[in-house]
């Protein structure tokens, strides 16, 4: 040990335990924002969506099926058409508001949504990097009624 810093290795699988208690308990205090700040209308929460990010930091893609069913019983029928892209707020830590596109992308009979426009931005203010997991909730804004992605 030099300048009082300890160079212990933690086991194997040791390390990959603590990051997912700590994603839980960031994610339960980005929850606990969410609901105390009166921004969910009605408490309609979705459950969180993990995505694992990549080397491309301008887009979020999230993998069909699991996502489109979870937004599905956000859209709104007729005003929101997600083929051309719908503006949508993010809301990072600290309730600091992100505004992106999300959009539905087909390529060679694959679909999948991705999340760009001010993706980039919220990586870089947030930190994140290559493989970081990020948990994303939909919900409508209490008081805009406009999807809203935390």
């Amino acid at each position: 040990m030099e300048d009082g810093l300890s160079t212990h290795q933690e086991p194997e699988g040791v390390a990959e335990n603590n990051v997912r208690k700590s994603s839980a308990v960031s994610e339960e205090q980005q929850l606990k924002f969410i609901i105390n700040g009166g921004i969910v209308k009605e408490c309609e929460l979705s459950e969180a969506f993990w995505a694992e990010l990549t080397v491309d930091k301008w887009k979020l893609v999230l993998r069909m099926p699991t996502f489109e069913e979870t937004l599905s019983g956000y859209l709104r029928e007729g005003d929101e058409d997600v083929t051309q892209g719908i503006k949508v707020n993010v809301y990072g830590k600290g309730g600091r508001e992100f505004e992106m596109t999300l959009k539905k992308w087909v390529k060679y009979r694959t679909s999948f949504f991705v999340l760009n426009r001010g993706w980039f931005t919220f990586c870089d203010q947030h930190g994140l990097k290559v493989n970081d997991l990020v948990a994303i909730r939909i919900f409508r804004h209490g008081i805009t009624n406009k999807m809203v992605g935390a």
